[in-house]
């Protein structure tokens, strides 16, 4: 016959036993709700990761790295439509404009010279051998941009690239722009597999610099506008460099690019411009050439901006302690008007947790996922706490 005593521990056993159920039910839960963010969303969701590049792209225009005027060590020479307007044939780009373009640039006293164009397509051979003859001549280090295996060149295409670089005997790598599902670049590209070129145009650029950067983060580190509203980088039209020798536009302009990684490519209206996290909200457009630029000088600078992969062990183990602490919270609190201000406070802590992370450690949080994780923790424990909870006439261990 049980005493006064084992019926006054009765309900404390009863209350141990929710207490241990919802612990049990966040664990579960929290296992749960990660594998479905972390394996399943990306497959069947992945609207959910554009809205996870959108806030990032955000997060990166408005706090992203700002100097306070061009960047000292990298200049982009850019060929526009003025530039054209002597030439009868707009594409390929006419390899005697290029040849006086690298001499130009040589003569300025460049320590390194790339080339953005591609060099697969048949073209005007005295042209050619003029460009040849400047590449040879030049005193800058010249480096060429490559077309890799996924641009998809015919058998002739490639053999004219490649005779093209072994008369030349100078250093290519691959085009590294990686250019996303919503037409955003956000990240540089890895080499293809087996392929021709290992190392990327803007890794061979630093190289031939004197720089030996770790290719360990994807995403590029983008210099907003600086301080005294210039461009990031010195950018001189093609013509500018082309002048009389004895112009004063023309020294100004040469001399902007003494000792500098100098990028030649297009500057055309309708030709590889692209959209990043800086412009995308604004739908402006970024040459290709000009985002090389901003890959060399995170590089030169010694910046990075690194992100946790979807993939990762961190992520998961942080997805699972959000959503199983959100379970908690809505079990405790879910016959109380508190749990609708502790979302707030959730979201608000979550924002923050990202803005400062960010903006000291430059390291882009998932969070979205790290959002929808707690708001699904928190639903689902309020749900099943109803459920399987005490009753409201009952003693209560999660809610008092």
């Amino acid at each position: 016959m049980p005493s006064k005593n084992d019926d006054r521990r009765l309900p404390e056993d009863r209350a141990r036993a929710r207490s241990n159920r919802a612990i049990v039910l966040a664990g579960v839960f929290a296992v749960l709700a990660t594998l479905l963010l972390t394996e399943l969303m990306p497959r069947y969701a992945p609207g959910l990761l554009r809205f996870e590049h959108a806030v990032a792209d955000a997060r990166t225009a408005l706090l992203s790295d700002q100097l306070p005027s061009q960047h000292p060590h990298v200049a982009v020479v850019g060929i526009t439509d003025q530039t054209l307007d002597a030439y009868k044939i707009r594409l390929p780009i006419d390899r005697q404009l290029v040849a006086r373009l690298v001499e130009a640039v040589d003569a300025a006293g460049a320590k390194v010279i790339g080339l953005d164009f591609l060099f697969y397509r048949t073209v005007v051979a005295d042209n050619e051998d003029m460009l040849i003859d400047a590449i040879r001549r030049a005193r800058a280090k010249v480096v060429l941009a490559a077309a890799d295996e996924r641009l998809g060149l015919s058998q002739a295409q490639i053999d004219r690239q490649k005779a093209f670089f072994a008369s030349i005997g100078r250093p290519a790598g691959y085009a590294n722009l990686a250019t996303e599902r919503d037409w955003v670049v956000r990240f540089k590209a890895r080499p293809a597999p087996n392929t021709a070129f290992p190392k990327s145009f803007a890794r061979v650029l630093l190289e031939q610099a004197g720089y030996a950067p770790p290719e360990t983060t994807r995403r590029i580190a983008w210099l907003r506008t600086p301080l005294d509203e210039s461009d990031a980088f010195l950018t001189i039209p093609a013509d500018a460099l082309l002048g009389p020798s004895d112009s004063p536009l023309v020294r100004a302009a040469r001399a902007g690019l003494k000792d500098k990684i100098v990028i030649v490519g297009g500057l055309l209206p309708d030709l590889d411009q692209h959209l990043t996290p800086l412009t995308s909200r604004s739908l402006d457009r970024m040459p290709g050439a000009v985002i090389h630029a901003h890959i060399v000088a995170e590089a030169v600078d010694g910046r990075s901006v690194g992100q946790v992969e979807v993939e990762s062990l961190v992520l998961r183990l942080g997805l699972a302690v959000l959503a199983g602490v959100g379970f908690l919270a809505g079990w405790r609190y879910r016959l109380r008007r508190q749990g609708i201000l502790l979302s707030s406070l959730a979201t608000f802590t979550i924002l923050a947790a990202d803005i400062f992370v960010f903006w000291r450690f430059r390291i882009i949080l998932p969070i979205v996922l790290a959002a929808v994780a707690w708001f699904l923790g928190e639903f689902t424990g309020q749900l099943l706490g109803r459920w399987l909870g005490r009753r409201p006439d009952q003693s209560r261990w999660f809610v008092k």
